[in-house]
């Protein structure tokens, strides 16, 4: 039989030769293994529209480390042509188009996001591996593996056989090995005023890293990135946040700030869940500060010497307009991070500490939002182990 279209959201994917967005639940384990009454040693047998058949015979590693390559092993019957092979985070992977739903397709449809990764092969007759490198830094645990056949800008659907709703073939999951984020902190070669403007050259030279969920590092919320430089005699931390609902009502330091919007800033040295310190400024720039001798065990009547500035593109004091976002930027003493954390001084380049950057957003008409610069893994701020690793850039 021919190819058919799938649905309005099949468009040309600009990485996969015009495969359709991956959408449907995955089958996996056992139930791969039985698909259709398929009992043999595949890990999942794939009956396309048109009879050809795609056995998945191995996926290796497994676990596999971010950065490294995973192959999967197919087998394919005569005159099946070009497959290509998807590797897909959990979140894009897993999104479900309800049919009939009222929703648009192309908004509902799952389409490759920068840390999706596609391979062609071309069987003979014979076994062929497709191998993807898994993207450095990935946050998720597990991958999500596909198989398709692209066809003149669509792609054959897969009939029987662990599959989503629009026809495209399920592979298997593939667990990711967990690794902290490494982020880097630019070197300043000039002093930072620690205004919120975010003016001074080291901050348009630096990387800036995307905060995603909190717990399991999934792109989410309103955008908001963090970037870090450091020089002699302090670290420097700012962030950019989209929010249309700045807001804040405490005006005194050491208040509960993490109960309304807030930045916040962990600095733990190293991840024995000793020493370390936690620093936060509202919208308002009120400020938070606590030194921690061991876990959760705190000073919350301590007070550093660090510095931290918010700029509102909107305003503060209403919640019945329009705001645009936030920009915060902390300067943070090294001789207070050595004297409160495990970190060394005098600070050089190539050092490393723990760290992470939270932010806490709650609009008026939704859940409460808590964005990360490292996901924690667990419902627990106070993380080291799963904290950021900072390096200093030369």
């Amino acid at each position: 039989m021919a190819s058919r279209a799938i649905s309005p959201a099949a468009t040309a994917l600009a990485h996969a030769r015009g495969l359709a967005p991956l959408v449907g639940v995955l089958a996996c384990g056992t139930a791969q293994r039985e698909a259709q009454g398929d009992r043999d040693d595949a890990i999942a047998t794939l009956a396309f529209d048109d009879g050809a058949r795609v056995r998945v015979l191995a996926i290796a590693p497994d676990p596999v480390e971010p950065g490294a390559a995973v192959t999967v092993t197919l087998a394919a019957s005569e005159g099946v042509g070009a497959l290509v092979v998807g590797l897909w985070p959990p979140q894009v992977g897993g999104r479900e188009l309800v049919l009939g739903s009222g929703v648009d397709a192309e908004l509902a449809a799952r389409t490759p996001d920068e840390r999706s990764v596609f391979a062609e092969v071309r069987p003979a007759g014979g076994d062929v591996e497709a191998t993807l490198t898994v993207p450095s830094p990935w946050q998720p645990r597990t991958a999500i593996l596909t198989v398709a056949r692209p066809s003149d800008g669509d792609m054959v659907p897969v009939v029987a056989g662990p599959r989503t709703r629009d026809g495209l073939g399920l592979a298997g999951l593939v667990h990711v090995v967990d690794r902290p984020p490494v982020v880097v902190a630019q070197r300043s070669v000039a002093a930072l005023q620690i205004d919120g403007v975010l003016d001074e050259p080291v901050w348009s030279g630096a990387r800036w890293y995307p905060l995603g969920d909190s717990l399991e590092g999934e792109p989410a919320g309103p955008t908001t990135a963090a970037a870090l430089a450091w020089d002699d005699t302090a670290l420097y931390v700012a962030v950019r946040a989209q929010d249309d609902d700045v807001w804040s009502d405490y005006t005194t330091r050491d208040e509960p700030l993490w109960k309304q919007e807030a930045i916040e800033l962990f600095l733990f040295g190293d991840a024995s869940r000793r020493r370390y310190l936690e620093l936060q400024v509202s919208p308002r720039g009120v400020q938070f500060d606590a030194r921690f001798a061991q876990y959760r065990k705190g000073d919350e009547a301590w007070n550093g010497r660090w510095q931290a500035a918010v700029q509102i593109d909107g305003t503060v004091d209403r919640r019945d307009d329009r705001d645009r976002g936030l920009t915060a930027e902390f300067a943070v003493p090294f001789a207070e991070i050595c004297e409160h954390t495990a970190s060394h001084c005098p600070p050089q380049a190539g050092d490393r500490m723990r760290a992470n950057v939270f932010r806490l957003d709650r609009p008026r008409r939704a859940n409460p939002i808590a964005l990360s610069l490292a996901p924690t893994r667990v419902t627990d701020f106070h993380a080291p182990e799963h904290s950021a690793i900072v390096e200093l850039a030369p």
